[in-house]
């Protein structure tokens, strides 16, 4: 918005006044040269205005942008986060090597088999596509048929961001018997702690909060420390959770589930600023599951390809939709249902009236059976306040979301 700036019209009419007062000429149609003696000067005075307009917003933090918002950042001790690689700790239990069958011995004349540092890992063949390296040299264990490992992205920024399952090739041979390809790899769930250059919105909004974050111990600056951490999406914080002195906040990531290193990482940097004495934990959210089986009819009867490529574009926008909810969010039938018609004018229905989907399942953990139990999901279901829901992975199998073709 201009502050101070007058548009060329209102300039020209002020120096067209002035013109008609200190001299003779009145002449003030187009291509007259009193028209031109206003015009020029009033083009140009225009222009200065809008170039003194700009260089004023740019020096307030609301209208700063790029290398101006940089300088008022650094002027207030705020630098702009850099790009940062994907990676991902062996920890976090997410990028493993595994065979498909038996052990890491067997497919290496009973011997382990010890993976270099930087072996590269992608999601093309031949190193092609979105490329990894490991971290260190690790031993994959004879009597062992799966290991996780720590890795990182050769670059940096988003673009090392890879979805669940993305990662599926290595270029390590070193092992009995490499010519059957024998030694997987893959990456249980999304990678995402990738980061890019900080936008100038996000910049902005935490100059903005810096001094409530210098003065430290408050639920800005946990908040701000908190989101500063890469993977994570939001934080929601429970004041009074186990007493007075005491608080609880719920880390949300941008995968499905939350890794152990990411509250690990968080828990570090809350620490640093909250109060001496207070008590910070750190945790998930309780991650409950969900698994669902339904029917599809088709409009029309249509070959196994097209059958196949719309039930698949169904279950990822059913999947996109459990994995959205928010801590708290419910799963609401009708929802999923619509996320299924939406993909094809080819689907006619989904299930029977009064029940789309033949069963959903949810997946909750029992800690006194130290596992999930799958219980049945009739309408709607309402997590508690520090509850999110996910598609069930592990518990519920290779095929959470099962949708077939009703014949």
């Amino acid at each position: 918005m201009p502050l101070f700036s007058q548009d060329k019209d209102r300039i020209f009419g002020d120096i067209w006044r002035n013109i008609q007062i200190d001299t003779n000429i009145t002449q003030s149609t187009a291509g007259s040269k009193g028209r031109a003696l206003a015009e020029a000067p009033a083009a140009k005075i225009a222009r200065m205005w809008r170039s003194f307009d700009l260089n004023v917003t740019q020096a307030f933090l609301d209208g700063a942008a790029g290398e101006y918002l940089d300088l008022i950042g650094k002027m207030m001790g705020v630098m702009r986060a850099g790009q940062q690689p994907a990676s991902v700790a062996s920890r976090d239990m997410n990028v493993k090597f595994f065979v498909t069958s038996g052990t890491f011995g067997a497919i290496n004349g009973g011997a382990s088999i010890t993976i270099p540092k930087n072996t590269v890992i992608s999601t093309e063949k031949d190193s092609e596509g979105v490329l990894f390296k490991t971290l260190n040299s690790v031993v994959l264990s004879a009597t062992a048929s799966s290991m996780y490992i720590s890795v990182e992205a050769v670059q940096t920024g988003t673009i090392g961001n890879v979805g669940r399952n993305s990662l599926k090739y290595h270029n390590f041979s070193n092992y009995t018997d490499s010519e059957n390809d024998t030694l997987k790899i893959t990456n249980d769930f999304e990678v995402v702690s990738a980061v890019d250059r900080e936008t100038d919105i996000n910049y902005r909004y935490r100059i903005s909060n810096q001094l409530q974050y210098l003065a430290r111990a408050n639920a800005t600056s946990i908040r701000l420390a908190a989101l500063s951490v890469p993977g994570v999406a939001d934080v929601i914080m429970i004041p009074y959770a186990h007493g007075i002195g005491t608080f609880d906040l719920i880390v949300k990531s941008v995968t499905p589930t939350v890794s152990d290193g990411l509250i690990a990482a968080v828990q570090s940097e809350v620490a640093a600023v909250k109060a001496q004495g207070i008590i910070a934990n750190v945790r998930k959210p309780d991650e409950s599951g969900l698994s669902i089986q339904g029917k599809i009819t088709f409009v029309r009867r249509l070959s196994q390809d097209e059958e196949r490529s719309i039930i698949d574009a169904a279950t990822t926008n059913l999947t996109n939709y459990i994995n959205s909810l928010n801590i708290g969010e419910d799963f609401i039938v009708n929802e999923a249902v619509q996320r299924v018609m939406e993909t094809s004018d080819q689907i006619k229905n989904i299930g029977v009236a009064n029940q789309p989907f033949d069963v959903v399942y949810i997946y909750q953990w029992n800690e006194l059976e130290d596992n999930k139990i799958r219980s049945k999901v009739v309408g709607d279901y309402h997590p508690r306040d520090d509850e999110r829901l996910f598609v069930e992975n592990h518990y519920a199998g290779a095929t959470p979301i099962l949708l077939t073709v009703n014949r």
